[in-house]
């Protein structure tokens, strides 16, 4: 089932319009009228008012929608940086390195003989 059928049964449990719901959601009746068809869908915000309403989980409302869950992006917090991570965005530091070695170790060289 997608996300807009499920709007739609839970609107129609409570008798309510299409008008009715826009109004409690503060939107136009054209966005509950593209959630209803699957050409667009209800931001976070948006959602979060319609679980309260209808008083049921977000997770019920979007399971059945594949399409939706799809469009969701969820980041994955990362705890530490991989090498290839930090290489990705610090190349520069190579370059860096590089010429601080190629200065330093012909003064340590000569500091030693």
């Amino acid at each position: 089932m997608i996300l807009g059928q499920r709007i739609r049964e839970e609107r129609e449990r409570r008798n309510w319009t299409q008008n009715d719901l826009a109004e409690l959601l503060n939107v136009s009746r054209q966005s509950i009228s593209k959630w209803k068809i699957g050409s667009a869908y209800p931001d976070i915000e948006r959602l979060i008012q319609i679980s309260d309403l209808f008083e049921v989980s977000l997770d019920s409302l979007i399971r059945g929608d594949e399409k939706f869950q799809k469009k969701i992006k969820v980041e994955s917090s990362k705890v530490g940086m991989t090498f290839w991570d930090f290489m990705s965005y610090r190349w520069w530091v190579i370059f860096v390195v590089a010429w601080c070695l190629a200065w330093l170790l012909p003064v340590i060289i000569h500091a030693l003989k």
